[in-house]
C-alpha cells in the first residue's frame, strides 16, 4: 500500500469530463407571461380555478410503446397541452431560461451549443402519475429532457431518475412564489413521476437539442475508474492498522477555488465534480468515509531584508524581504461537508504531508505571497502566509475511530453525534452494527480525553462532556457513562452544562452508588465550581431515585467546598481577585433549597457561612435578592434557613431605613477627594464651603481632565461643564444634590423590599 497516494491520484487524473446523468436545482424568476389557448394568461402561482380551466382544454397525455402511441391511465395519468397552443413571454423570460440552460449543460457535462425546444405543457392533478419509462427521441439532435416546474402548490409527485444502478429522487415543489424548479436528464435514463397527492403541478417540458454535427452527448461513464478506485480503497480499508497499510487518511486537493459559502459536493466545478462522484462511489463500495473540506496551510517565521538600502533618488523607500525560516506552521482540514450536501459539525483536523494524494499535490504553496512585518525595536522582521484549497478527505471506516478520536474533541465528539444520528434514522437491519460502531468510537474518545485540569474544564465549557453523556444515553450505554463519570468528571471534567445529563445518569444507579459518586464529584470540583455543584445537588433532590439520606454526604462535601479553603480556591479561579462577581445569588438559593430538603441543620450552617463573609456575599448584591427569591417562591410554611435569611436582610434594611434622610441645608458637600495636588486641594475647599455653589478651574487640558477624573472617582455632588471662552479653558463645577437623591431612591427601594419580605 506504500504507493496508494500515487496510484489513486493517477487513476483520478483520468477523470476529466464533468457532469452526471441528471441535474436539478431552483432559480429565482420574474413571473413570465404564460398564455394557454382557450384559457388566457395564467396567474402564477397557478390558481386552482385556472388549473381546472386548463384541464378542460387539455387532452390525456399518451406514452410511447415501440412505434405506437397509446393512452392508458394505468400507465400515465396526466394532462397535456401541445407547444403550439402555449405562448411564453415576459421581459426577462429568455434570459432566465438561458440561465437554467447554462446550469443544465454544465451539470450534464455537455460542451457546444445546446437549444431548448418547448415540447408540452403538462398539468398533474391529484392522482396523476407516470410509471417508469424512457423518453423517445422527439426531434433530430435530442439527447435529454428538461422539466421546468412553474410556481404552483402541490404535494407528492417526486421525480425518480435511474441510470446504471444509480437513482435520484427529486422533489421539485417550488419553495417560494418567485421560484421555479428544474430537472434535466439524459433521454436514455429510466424515470417516473410518483402520484400527486394534492393540488396541481404546472410543468413545461423541453427537448434539449445538440446544435451542429457530431455524436449526441451521453452521460459520463467512469465505471472502470470507479471499480478500480473501489479496489484500491477496499484494500486500504482491509489493511488499516497493519504495517505498510499506507497513511491514516488521504487528502486529495481539487483544482478549482471555492469559498466557505459555496463549498459543497453539488457546487463543485468542472472535473472536480466528476472526480468527487467517482471517489464518493468508490468509498461507498469500499467501506470508507468521504468528506469535502477546506485545506488550510498557515506558516510564520522570520524574514531577511534583501534591499540595497535607502535610495535618495526614489520617491519613497521600498523595503524588500524574503522568507528566512519557517518557525511555526499548521496544516488543517475544516468546514466539512458530507456527500449528501449536509454540513458536519466536526472541527479542524490536522493532516500530514504523506497523506496528500499525490504527495506533491500543493505545488503552488510556495507561490503564495507572504505578508512581511518589518523589524521593530529588538524584534526582527517576520512573515505570515496562508494557503487554502478545497480537498476530498477519505479514511477507512476501520480506522476512523482512532483518526478522529486522536484529532481532538472538537472533531471526535461531533462525529460521534453524527454516527448516533445515522443509527437512529438508519436501516433496522444494520442497527446493531451501527450502534456498535458508535459505542466503539465513544470508547476511543474516552481514551483520548484530555488529562490536564484546564483542558478538562474547557471540554465541559465547550459542551463536549455533556454531548458525550447525552450521546451514550441515546445509545443506552449505562456502563460507559458511569465509567466516564468515575474517570473524568470526578477528576475535573465538569461544568454546569453537564448537570442535566449527570442527574439522568445518577438516577439510573443504585442510591448508594449514586450518592458516593455525587459526593466525590462535589468534593473534587466544589472549590472551583461551587455554583455548578450547588445546582447539581438541587437537581438531584428533585430526582425520584435520590433520597435525602443518600444525598447528605454530598451536602456535607459542599459545606466543605464553601469553607475558607474553598472560597480562596474560588478567588484563585478568577486570577486572585476577591470579588463578589465570582459568587452568585443562585449559589445561595440553590444551596439553601437543597440543604433544607436534605438536612435543615446543614442549611443553617450554610447560612451562617454566607452571613459571616459580607465582603464575599454582600447583603445588597447577593443576600437581599436571594432572600426575595426564596421568600416569594415558598409554598406553605417558610423553612427555618429561609426565615433566618429573611430576618437578617430585614434587620439590614431597618437599620438603613432608620437613618436620617434630609436634603442639604446649605452648599456644604462631602470633601473626600484623596489626591493632594493643588487643584484637588482647591476642589476640597470648594466642596466644604457652605456658601459657594459654583467654582471654576482655569487650567490646561491635563489639569482639567485630572480634576474631572477625581470628581467621577469619588462621586462628588457636582455637575461639570467647560467654558471655552479664553485660554486656557475653564472647568465649571456646580454643586447638586446627587448623594441625597441617591439616598432617596435607595430609601424607596428599601421600603419596597421590606414590604415584599414582610408580605
Amino acid at each position: 500500500m506504500s504507493h496508494l497516494t500515487q496510484d489513486l491520484a493517477a487513476l483520478l487524473h483520468q477523470v476529466r469530463r464533468p457532469g452526471s446523468f441528471y441535474v436539478s436545482g431552483s432559480v429565482d424568476i420574474h413571473t413570465p407571461r404564460v398564455e394557454v389557448e382557450g384559457v388566457g394568461t395564467l396567474a402564477l402561482p397557478l390558481l386552482p380555478v385556472q388549473a381546472v380551466q386548463i384541464l378542460e382544454v387539455a387532452e390525456r397525455a399518451p406514452y410511447g410503446r415501440g412505434s405506437a402511441t397509446l393512452v392508458d391511465t394505468e400507465v400515465r395519468r396526466t394532462w397535456q397541452v401541445d407547444a403550439g397552443r402555449v405562448r411564453i413571454g415576459g421581459r426577462y423570460w429568455e434570459q432566465e431560461l438561458a440561465r437554467v440552460l447554462e446550469r443544465v449543460t454544465v451539470g450534464l457535462g455537455v460542451s457546444g451549443r445546446v437549444r431548448a425546444e418547448l415540447y408540452k405543457l403538462l398539468v398533474y392533478d391529484a392522482g396523476s402519475f407516470f410509471v417508469v419509462h424512457r423518453d423517445t427521441e422527439k426531434a433530430p439532435g435530442m439527447f435529454a429532457t428538461l422539466v421546468l416546474v412553474l410556481p404552483c402548490d402541490y404535494q407528492g409527485g417526486e421525480l425518480l431518475i435511474r441510470h446504471k444502478g444509480q437513482e435520484a429522487r427529486l422533489d421539485l415543489h417550488p419553495a417560494e412564489p418567485s421560484v421555479a424548479t428544474f430537472a434535466a436528464f439524459y433521454a436514455d435514463c429510466r424515470h417516473e413521476v410518483l402520484p400527486i397527492t394534492a393540488g396541481y403541478r404546472l410543468t413545461l417540458i423541453y427537448n434539449l437539442l445538440r446544435e451542429g454535427a457530431g455524436p449526441l452527448p451521453e452521460p459520463p461513464d467512469y465505471e472502470v475508474q470507479q471499480a478500480q478506485a473501489s479496489a484500491l480503497l477496499r484494500a486500504w480499508d482491509e489493511a488499516a492498522g497493519t504495517p505498510g497499510a499506507g497513511p491514516d487518511k488521504l487528502v486529495y486537493p481539487l483544482e478549482h477555488a471555492y469559498t466557505q459559502a459555496e463549498l459543497g459536493f453539488d457546487a463543485l466545478k468542472g472535473a472536480d465534480a466528476a472526480v468527487a462522484a467517482v471517489v464518493a462511489k468508490g468509498c461507498e463500495a469500499a467501506d470508507c468515509d468521504c468528506h469535502l473540506a477546506l485545506l488550510t496551510v498557515e506558516e510564520s517565521g522570520w524574514a531577511e531584508y534583501t534591499g540595497d538600502g535607502w535610495d535618495a533618488d526614489a520617491e519613497e523607500e521600498e523595503d524588500e524581504y524574503e522568507i528566512g525560516e519557517v518557525t511555526d506552521s499548521s496544516e488543517t482540514l475544516h468546514d466539512w461537508r458530507h456527500p449528501d450536501g449536509s454540513r458536519s459539525a466536526m472541527g479542524p483536523l490536522t493532516f500530514y504531508g504523506d497523506e496528500l494524494c499525490p504527495p506533491d499535490a500543493l505545488p503552488d504553496l510556495e507561490d503564495t505571497e507572504p505578508e512581511f512585518e518589518e523589524a521593530t525595536g529588538n524584534e526582527g522582521a517576520s512573515f505570515e502566509r496562508s494557503y487554502q484549497r478545497a480537498a476530498l478527505v477519505l479514511w477507512p471506516r476501520a480506522g476512523r475511530a482512532k483518526i478522529l478520536a486522536d484529532g481532538g474533541l472538537d472533531i471526535g465528539v461531533p462525529f460521534l453525534g453524527e454516527l448516533i444520528q445515522r443509527w437512529e434514522g438508519g436501516d433496522p437491519a444494520s442497527g446493531d452494527r451501527a450502534r456498535q460502531q458508535a459505542l466503539e468510537f465513544a470508547a476511543q474518545i474516552r481514551q483520548a480525553w484530555p488529562t490536564h485540569d484546564w483542558e478538562r474544564r474547557q471540554a465541559s465549557e465547550s459542551g463536549h462532556t455533556r454531548a458525550l453523556f447525552e450521546g451514550l444515553a441515546r445509545l443506552g450505554d449505562l456502563e460507559q457513562r458511569t465509567a466516564f463519570l468515575a474517570e473524568q468528571t470526578l477528576a475535573g471534567a465538569y461544568g454546569a452544562a453537564d448537570n442535566p445529563a449527570l442527574v439522568g445518569l445518577l438516577g439510573q444507579l443504585p442510591p448508594e452508588q449514586a450518592g458516593d459518586l455525587l459526593t466525590r464529584l462535589i468534593a473534587h470540583n466544589g472549590p472551583l465550581q461551587a455554583d455548578a455543584c450547588a445546582r447539581l445537588l438541587l437537581l438531584c433532590t428533585r430526582s425520584p431515585a435520590m433520597t435525602a439520606a443518600s444525598l447528605r454526604p454530598a451536602a456535607v462535601a459542599l459545606i466543605g467546598a464553601l469553607s475558607d479553603r474553598g472560597e480562596r480556591a474560588d478567588d484563585a479561579s478568577t486570577f486572585g481577585a476577591t470579588s463578589p462577581r465570582c459568587r452568585t445569588t443562585e449559589r445561595v438559593t440553590d444551596t439553601l433549597t437543597a440543604f433544607e430538603y436534605i438536612d435543615p441543620v446543614l442549611a443553617g450552617k450554610a447560612l451562617e457561612h454566607f452571613l459571616s463573609l459580607p465582603a464575599l456575599y454582600p447583603m445588597d448584591a447577593l443576600l437581599l435578592p436571594a432572600a426575595l427569591t426564596l421568600h416569594e417562591a415558598r409554598s406553605g410554611a417558610e423553612p427555618a434557613a429561609f426565615a433566618a435569611l429573611c430576618r437578617a436582610v430585614l434587620a439590614h434594611l431597618e437599620q438603613r431605613i432608620g437613618e436620617p434622610l434630609e436634603a442639604p441645608a446649605d452648599w456644604t458637600r462631602a470633601a473626600e477627594v484623596a489626591c493632594t495636588c493643588s487643584h484637588c486641594a482647591d476642589l476640597n475647599r470648594f466642596l466644604a464651603s457652605p456658601d459657594t455653589p459654583q467654582w471654576g478651574l482655569k487650567a490646561a487640558e491635563a489639569g482639567r481632565k485630572h480634576v474631572a477624573a477625581m470628581i467621577a472617582q469619588h462621586r462628588c455632588d457636582l455637575d461639570l461643564t467647560t467654558d471655552k471662552r479664553g485660554r486656557p479653558y475653564t472647568l465649571v463645577c456646580t454643586k447638586n444634590q446627587a448623594s441625597y437623591e441617591r439616598r432617596v431612591r435607595l430609601r424607596q427601594q428599601d421600603l419596597a423590599h421590606r414590604a415584599r419580605l414582610e408580605g
